[in-house]
């Protein structure tokens, strides 16, 4: 199993509509490849994680990449695994602001960060396993 998690800001705030139909559009093509992950997003900035085959998640990832609604983006992470983060979640979603429990310490710096481009690679994997344990 292949992951990729990267971070990228939006050019521009999403809209709530915006945002669900980014979501929902996610979800079915993500469902086809049996591609799953997690999207955190804080104001205009988006921490993904993307997993499953490679070559679909490369795929994904090329259509990410060359979406002109955002841009700084950077992949923080690529690797191989044996088992999924997140094996039921097509594309997971959760806002910094709607967490009821924050228990690592990368999280509440991630949740307050003006740059969030200075997190380490451990940094983006503590922060997506917080997400694992919580669910």
């Amino acid at each position: 199993m292949y992951r990729i998690m990267y971070l990228s800001r939006a050019v521009v705030r999403f809209s709530d509509e915006e945002l669900e139909e980014l979501l929902l559009k996610a979800r079915q093509n993500n469902s086809k490849k049996n591609v799953t992950g997690l999207l955190i997003l804080k104001g205009r900035s988006f921490l993904q994680c993307l997993e499953g085959k490679k070559e679909d998640v490369l795929a994904i990832f090329e259509k990410i990449k060359n979406d002109s609604r955002h841009d700084s983006l950077v992949e923080v992470i690529e690797e191989e695994d044996s088992k999924r983060y997140f094996p039921n979640w097509y594309m997971g979603y959760k806002t910094i602001n709607e967490l009821d429990e924050v228990r690592t310490k990368k999280l509440i710096d991630f949740s307050e960060a003006k740059n969030i481009n200075a997190f380490s690679h451990n940094d983006i994997s503590e922060i997506f396993k917080e997400f694992i344990e919580v669910k």
